[in-house]
């Protein structure tokens, strides 16, 4: 058994048996991607009103009735954001790569006892988490009925929102993709894959898409980690492995959207479950664009100044369990007034862009507070995805806040803090598992 004195990390290179991580898995392609994608649909959206009149129904269906007016100088100011978002965090994942994991746990995390040790884990706090969520829920709204008439969002405004059990639920986020990943190496039985993905179903009826999406990410580091044959694909595979992925998404959100926000469609007057998925994601992606364009044009010509200070817009990312007044979801509509009134959008579209969101919030100190927090992210993304085996997932999570970068800030939400949290704790809890079977062999022998 290793000594004590292996505990403390080193820096140097990888160990050579691990794989190396494909060039596109680093923060400033999960940031990029989802930002080209927004802006991409905010354009196609605004390209439509030059088709269609204004309505009050097209701002309900596509989150906006007129586009925001663009300018070189909001445009060079929205340029300058992304680049110091990218380039910091890039440093900070520049600066975490080259540190080896601690020795004791990397020499065991490998191991099949470690692995199913750190998922069970991980499971059981999942479903402790929706367990109770859903027993919570029963007080106020019954399921069944929720579910049949698709406002499934009554399940997220039946929870409180703060820290406890609850909270518990969003290690589904894990134990998901690890238990499929695992089952993939023979590791598990399928049972245990297949329940982790029941707890992720239904916490996805609870947390959005948000949780469903995470999960997707948290997969993808553990296979780019683990597949050691990443060059023995064809094009022809890789082409129709993109497309599947995309048909089970895009079919998962739409099976999601539908229960949760089918009477919102109806009443706008869609009824096909695929049309409503399609206008949930244009929204979705184009809002925060129009949001985005809106307020830096505004703060460029100086119609919307705000400049916050240097103590109070530290605030701004202040983990989310150390703020006491929790917002439920659907009192936290925003209007025209949070941005200025620089920008006309739908009011229930809350999600507006990290810069656009930050400034209104806490003026522009709490742009170089985010963008540092987004450094320290990169570094943490690299730190864990330098781990072999399941604990590289892990690294997903944070590679997931990168790509929510055009929409929301949430490194420093509170469950994405309690997923690290509990990296380590069961990280810690099946290291001690595998060195007590590795004494009970010894003994043996």
């Amino acid at each position: 058994m290793l000594s004590s004195d292996t505990l403390a990390p080193t820096a140097g290179p990888l160990p050579a048996e691990q794989p190396p991580l494909p060039r596109w898995f680093v923060p400033a392609t999960f940031i990029a991607g989802p930002v080209i994608l927004s802006f991409g649909a905010w354009w196609m959206l605004a390209l439509s009103r030059d088709y269609q009149p204004a309505s009050a129904s097209a701002q309900e269906l596509t989150g906006f009735g007129t586009p925001s007016q663009s300018s070189a100088q909001g445009i060079a100011l929205l340029a300058l954001w992304y680049t110091a978002v990218i380039s910091v965090a890039t440093i900070g994942w520049r600066l975490g790569r080259p540190k080896r994991p601690l020795p004791r746990v990397a020499s065991v995390s490998e191991t099949a006892v470690f692995q199913r040790s750190y998922f069970l884990v991980i499971l059981t706090a999942a479903a402790a988490g929706v367990g109770y969520s859903y027993l919570k829920i029963m007080r106020n709204a019954s399921i069944l009925e929720s579910l049949a008439s698709q406002s499934g969002n009554n399940f997220t405004n039946s929870l409180s929102g703060s820290t406890g059990l609850e909270t518990l639920r969003y290690a589904a986020i894990l134990a998901a993709p690890i238990g499929v990943y695992l089952w993939r190496k023979k590791v598990l039985s399928w049972r245990f894959a297949v329940a982790g993905l029941v707890i992720l179903a239904a916490n996805s009826l609870i947390a959005s898409r948000l949780s469903l999406l995470m999960a997707s990410v948290v997969f993808l580091a553990l296979w780019v980690r683990g597949n050691r044959g990443q060059g023995n694909w064809s094009g022809g595979k890789k082409i129709a492995a993109a497309l599947l992925i995309f048909l089970v998404g895009f079919s998962a959100l739409a099976v999601l959207n539908y229960f949760r926000n089918a009477n919102y469609y109806r009443e706008a007057g869609v009824t096909s479950p695929v049309a409503m998925n399609l206008y949930q994601m244009g929204s979705y992606l184009g809002v925060p664009a129009q949001v985005s364009i809106g307020v830096a044009d505004a703060v460029m010509h100086g119609a919307w100044e705000k400049t916050g200070s240097p103590v109070s817009s530290f605030n701004a990312v202040q983990p989310t369990f150390l703020q006491f007044k929790k917002i439920k979801k659907d009192d936290s509509w925003k209007g025209a007034n949070v941005y200025g009134n620089a920008v006309v959008f739908a009011p229930q579209m809350f999600t507006n862009s990290v810069f656009a969101d930050t400034y209104a919030d806490w003026g522009m100190w709490g742009w170089p507070y985010t963008v540092v927090l987004y450094g320290i992210a990169g570094y943490m993304m690299a730190r864990l995805t330098n781990y072999p085996g399941v604990i590289a997932g892990s690294g997903g999570v944070l590679a997931y806040c990168f790509s929510e970068v055009w929409r929301i800030q949430i490194v420093s939400y509170g469950f994405v803090i309690f997923l690290l949290l509990l990296t380590a704790g069961a990280a810690f809890i099946a290291m001690w598992a595998a060195e007590r079977a590795e004494r009970r062999v010894a003994l043996v022998h």
